[in-house]
């Protein structure tokens, strides 16, 4: 469960890396639209236990022009996703990386990335949606 986390996926970066060049294939800076690229899934608002994203450049901030998206209020489950066109990364380098920024205290929760197969009912995205690659922040006390 993440609580509160500003996922700024504006660094998104799904590539292939060589030596002289790279092949980038999501590059996600949250500017005007991005809700028009992005699933918002269902998951958990049945039990009335999904959150909401923001579009903000939270309280801390160096330009309040540069926004990401934030999950509103704590201590809900929250699920986004986007497409992206299909690859194949034998014998390449793969680089993915996002930045999140935690502004409250948080005693359990997270902000993760999953890779995911075109296979996936993105309305119905949740916790135990098939991946093919997890990583991100878990913080426990």
């Amino acid at each position: 469960m993440a609580s509160g986390g500003l996922v700024k996926l504006g660094l998104l970066l799904i590539c292939f890396a060589s030596i002289s060049s790279a092949h980038v294939y999501l590059d996600e800076r949250f500017d005007d639209g991005w809700e028009n690229r992005w699933v918002i899934s269902d998951w958990k608002k049945d039990e009335g236990a999904a959150g909401e994203w923001l579009h903000t450049a939270g309280k801390w901030n160096g330009d309040p022009d540069d926004k990401g998206i934030q999950t509103h209020p704590d201590a809900r489950f929250f699920a986004i996703s986007a497409e992206f066109p299909e690859f194949n990364n034998k014998d390449k380098t793969l680089v993915l990386q996002f930045s999140v920024k935690h502004e409250q205290k948080l005693d359990c929760g997270g902000g993760y990335v999953k890779l995911l197969s075109g296979d996936v009912d993105q309305k119905k995205f949740g916790g135990d949606t098939p991946y093919s690659i997890m990583f991100g922040p878990d913080m426990w006390l």
